[in-house]
């Protein structure tokens, strides 16, 4: 064999061991990162199973005498399952022992900060927030042992201005984006954080006048979305955020709707979406707001009142447009969309079939209208219920039927719990249960206007504030 022979072969298994030596390489990496990917997982899932096994380490653990414990500072008196059941325990425990206690025990503050993020609450006050959250920031020496993905400090991320910090951070993202990178940062629908993330992100949306339907859109239609929207159990979500969360978005969500800054098919999914009758938040026209709804209309009372009104004046038109046509009474009850609690369309049968065979021609705010109204099994004439505080307006189809005027009260003792089934079933033609009985000849606008003034009934247009 020649010397150039031998160098090409000499160099031909150089070549094989390199190649050989790069796929074994490739194949170390790639079970590295398997492995990273497996104890991230592992970790992730231990993550999700915490608030479990503290729940059930409340129940099991004498939670007295491990505060007594901790008070006493009789560190070495902590059981191991008692060390970690501490940090879930941090309200009971307080500040200045629990300083006392992440001292003697560092690797206890991984713990602390993901309780604080699940337990991190508006209703708070700012400072008692801003001294915990210095507390665990400032003894976090490697964000690596936290598995911290959010893209701010600790420490920022649990005071008071979290929620808002880390909207800004990522509102250039898409809605459904930010919440997988919470879901990914260990931050679940199941946390109130992550509701006031949301809101947040939606109020950045509002400030900067962006379009709003895709984020709207994410909430109506993503199962995930309405886990912080009003939803029935067929809707397919997961888990309901809490409460807190579920109010703070909603909220926003009828700000953004008042901005109006979306697709008219978004806003018909939305409007349809926010009166789903969950049994937390139910139909807002209802006389009674839930407790939920009230605490919404305290944070956003101009947005409600707005929404409300354009319920009411969607049903209104729809029914003397659609089931009438009679646009003198339409203009005339359009007075009173301020004084307006609640509307109900019964629609006969044979109207209600009529238009459900046209539905998709009809324009999308009496689209959804009609989905909220109900058929009447008997007879041929609607019926249109106006609510008022004390008192029930109720109009019919056709002409020659009078305005009957109840008080709530009498009305149901009226239906007696009975169903109503036809048009009749709402008139008192015996004027036994009415307060007035008003027809509609010549002149009757200016005569109602003074018969339902005289029950306390005043004309009330709302009051139109402009968007942001």
């Amino acid at each position: 064999m020649g010397l150039d022979d031998w160098l090409d072969e000499v160099g031909a298994r150089q070549k094989v061991v390199l190649a050989a030596f790069g796929t074994f390489q490739q194949q170390v990496e790639e079970g590295m990162h398997q492995l990273v990917l497996r104890a991230e997982s592992v970790q992730q899932r231990a993550d999700e199973l915490e608030p479990g096994r503290l729940a059930r380490l409340r129940q099991v653990l004498d939670v007295g005498a491990v505060l007594a414990k901790v008070t006493a500072q009789d560190f070495d008196g902590l059981s191991r399952r008692e060390r970690r059941a501490v940090p879930g325990l941090w309200r009971e425990v307080g500040l200045e022992h629990m300083t006392w206690f992440l001292t003697r025990s560092p690797d206890s503050v991984p713990r602390l900060v993901r309780q604080r993020l699940r337990d991190w609450s508006a209703s708070e006050d700012a400072a008692t927030q801003r001294k915990w959250a210095q507390l665990v920031g400032r003894r976090v020496e490697d964000k690596r042992v936290l598995r911290w993905a959010l893209p701010m400090s600790v420490e920022a991320a649990l005071g008071a201005e979290g929620p808002s910090t880390l909207a800004r951070h990522w509102g250039d993202h898409a809605l459904a984006e930010v919440v997988g990178m919470l879901r990914n940062s260990g931050i679940k629908e199941t946390s109130p954080y992550a509701g006031h993330v949301i809101a947040e992100y939606l109020e950045g949306r509002l400030q900067t006048r962006q379009d709003l339907s895709q984020a709207m859109a994410f909430l109506v239609d993503d199962p995930l979305g309405r886990s912080w929207m009003p939803h029935r159990n067929v809707d397919g979500v997961a888990v309901s955020a809490p409460m807190e969360a579920r109010i703070a978005v909603i909220s926003k969500v009828l700000e953004c709707r008042l901005a109006g800054r979306m697709a008219p098919a978004v806003l018909t999914r939305l409007e349809e979406r926010l009166i789903a009758r969950d049994g937390v938040f139910d139909d807002p026209r209802h006389m009674t707001l839930t407790q939920a709804w009230q605490s919404v209309r305290a944070r956003a009372p101009d947005a409600f009142d707005a929404f409300l009104s354009a319920l009411i004046q969607q049903d209104l038109e729809f029914f003397f447009e659609r089931a009438m046509n009679e646009q003198d009474r339409r203009r005339f009850w359009l007075n009173y969309l301020g004084s307006i609690r609640r509307t109900t369309c019964w629609l006969a049968s044979e109207t209600y079939d009529a238009l459900r065979a046209r539905l998709a021609n009809l324009p999308a705010e009496q689209q959804a209208a009609f989905r909220r109204a109900r058929r009447l099994p008997r007879g041929k004439i609607s019926a249109f219920v106006l609510s008022f505080e004390r008192y029930v307006a109720v109009e019919f189809s056709d002409k020659g039927n009078a305005t009957y005027v109840y008080e709530h009260r009498r009305l149901a003792q009226m239906l007696n719990g009975q169903p109503v089934e036809h048009h009749n079933d709402l008139k008192d033609t015996q004027e036994t249960h009415c307060e007035k009985r008003l027809t509609h000849l010549p002149g009757w606008e200016l005569r109602f206007e003074q018969e339902l003034l005289e029950l306390g009934i005043a004309q009330a247009r709302p009051v139109v504030r402009r968007a942001r």
